[in-house]
């Protein structure tokens, strides 16, 4: 309660501040200005009960410019502001007890000087507190360079202060420092414990994050091993059971189950070796490296791949790349994209043409794959078409391209390239791939 109204007068600048040390330095105001008011209210009754009338009416002036400063903190009057108007205050002081009214050195005065010095370094930080210092001692240095009398001794109070009144002054400036002490150590432990709470959370995030690596590492070694299980224990068979399915085929033309298990076949085998081979590449690569490669040798390579396939499905593929096109990739990741593009169109299109052809631009080459298949679902193009990497909710686009349109998605951004799905004329689908020169 007690604390709540002596803070009161700074509510305003304490409610928009979260800086500690300026909080702090707001709350010594307000107890310094609180402290100012009681101790000159004093001053005044007892310069008047002991009959020193030019005292007295220091005290009232003095008490009259507190109570307006009061007024002013109260109203919301900047807290930096107001402390260089307590510096100034201050200054008239100790060059009026100087120079006018005491003519001379006395206790009270000299603890002006500690009461400005401390008060400046903690409240508007060293450059002002350098100035306010030296601009405190100035009177003094001038009073002696002026060739004042000292006098032997050096009394407590200004002239005509009785006991009661230079106790109150001394107990005045010696409260003053002490707030100022205790409020910003206060403020200094505060920030210190919150930085040492601060560093043994983020010990403990560091335990934790080296924990993580620790399993990370365990399980990537893991992978490894899986990858290399993978590609020895079911490749391999996959790769028998695709060519000797397909001499069947070939041998049986007229057999429809020997022909849809070498499709079957031949399908999870190529899609095992992609998903493998990017794998591979995700582990063993942590930068996509760069070199020129020939489109048109390319997508000859893949035909080669997919001939029996497209026999399958009673396909022709055409090759329309020119000779000669040369873009600098990396040749493994697009052939993983040209690899599944060219699969789902062959699977998506019967009796018809799959064709590959490219467009130069100035900035851009493009490298098209058609079908003259039934087209592509909205849903699936317009997921290509976007940064989205997770695919449509629709049921049926997620049977049908599944995991190889996700590869397909996710190697472009490895390759700086982009996808564009578009419709074919006068049927089918065109997907672009495009890459930046």
């Amino acid at each position: 309660m007690i604390r709540s109204i002596l803070e009161w007068p700074v509510r305003k600048q304490l409610g928009g501040e979260t800086n500690i040390l300026n909080r702090a330095r707001i709350k010594v105001l307000s107890y310094a200005l609180n402290l100012k008011i009681l101790t000159t209210t004093l001053l005044l009754i007892f310069y008047q009960l002991e009959n020193y009338r030019v005292q007295a009416v220091r005290a009232a002036v003095l008490l009259t410019i507190v109570i307006v400063y009061y007024i002013a903190v109260s109203s919301g009057f900047q807290w930096r502001k107001a402390a260089h108007a307590a510096m100034l205050i201050f200054m008239v002081i100790i060059w009026s007890n100087l120079y006018v009214f005491q003519k001379g050195f006395d206790v009270v005065t000299l603890q002006y000087i500690i009461v400005v010095s401390i008060a400046a370094f903690y409240g508007l930080g060293n450059r002002w507190g350098i100035f306010y210092s030296m601009l405190a001692i100035a009177p003094f240095i001038v009073f002696v360079l002026l060739g004042r009398h000292l006098g032997g001794y050096i009394t407590w109070g200004p002239h005509g202060s009785g006991r009661i009144t230079i106790a109150i002054l001394l107990f005045q400036n010696f409260t003053l420092i002490m707030l100022i002490n205790y409020f910003f150590f206060s403020s200094f432990y505060e920030t210190i414990s919150d930085l040492d709470a601060r560093r043994d959370e983020l010990r403990a995030s560091l335990e934790s994050l080296e924990e993580s690596q620790r399993k990370l590492e365990t399980e990537y070694v893991h992978q490894k091993h899986l990858i290399a299980s993978i590609s020895h224990d079911i490749k391999s068979p996959l790769r028998f059971l695709m060519t000797t399915t397909g001499r069947l085929a070939r041998n049986h033309p007229d057999m429809a189950t020997v022909r849809a298990i070498s499709q079957s076949s031949y399908r999870l085998y190529h899609f095992m070796k992609n998903l493998l081979e990017y794998t591979e590449f995700r582990y063993k690569n942590s930068n996509v490296q760069f070199t020129y490669l020939d489109l048109n040798e390319m997508v000859e390579q893949k035909f080669a791949i997919f001939a029996q396939d497209a026999e399958v499905n009673a396909n022709r593929f055409v090759n329309e790349v020119s000779p000669g096109v040369i873009i600098k990739n990396n040749p493994q990741l697009v052939s993983i994209i040209l690899h599944n593009l060219i699969d789902n169109a062959n699977k998506a299109t019967n009796g018809g043409t799959i064709s590959v052809t490219h467009q130069d631009f100035r900035e851009e080459v493009h490298l098209i794959v058609n079908d003259t298949g039934p087209g592509m679902e909205s849903a699936v193009s317009e997921w290509i078409n976007s940064e989205s990497m997770q695919l449509p909710a629709n049921e049926n686009a997620s049977q049908n391209f599944g995991m190889g349109l996700l590869i397909v998605k996710e190697v472009s951004t490895l390759i700086r390239a982009r996808l564009l799905a578009q419709p074919n004329q006068p049927i089918g689908t065109s997907v672009h791939i495009i890459f930046l020169k």
